[in-house]
């Protein structure tokens, strides 16, 4: 038995499709097997939220980190998630004709910043292209877009 709490658990075949797609409560469902039980959740706003089976019923409350910390890579994987944190906006020439939103934000402990203007996002150095795959500063990006696209709505 001792062995077995040490064995990290498998996950296969992982799978994920977006679910209310352009509605209020979009979000993404996901499915994949460990040990040869099924298991499904939602990825919303950062979040895991487990449907019926939670994996820690089944396989152990100890394997439930390592089985997330893995969710969050398949997703950002599958260009889902970006692994953003900190995700700050702030306004940039506040009142000129340039104005735009600055952001700055963290990814695995490294930093990046840059501006959203007319929609379209310029990194400042290091640039993210440079450190992280293309699908992962894809779902950064997203990210970045979502958060600009609400901090709008809250302002009209």
């Amino acid at each position: 038995m001792p062995e077995d709490k040490k064995e990290k658990p498998v996950i296969e075949d992982f799978e994920v499709e977006k679910l209310y797609e352009d509605r209020p409560h979009e979000r993404h469902a996901f499915t994949f097997k460990v040990q040869g039980g099924e298991y499904k959740g939602h990825y919303h706003e950062g979040e895991i939220q487990w449907l019926h089976p939670h994996p820690k019923q089944m396989i152990g409350e100890d394997k439930v980190d390592t089985i997330e910390t893995k969710i969050h890579s398949l997703l950002r994987q599958n260009g889902v998630s970006g692994g953003v944190e900190e995700l700050e906006l702030m306004p940039a020439f506040e009142d000129r004709i340039h104005e735009r939103q600055a952001f700055t934000l963290q990814v695995h402990g490294a930093a990046f910043k840059g501006f959203v203007h007319e929609g379209e996002i310029q990194w400042f150095h290091p640039h993210p292209h440079h450190k992280l795959e293309e699908e992962h500063v894809e779902a950064i990006e997203s990210e970045i877009h979502e958060k600009v696209a609400k901090q709008t709505k809250s302002e009209e």
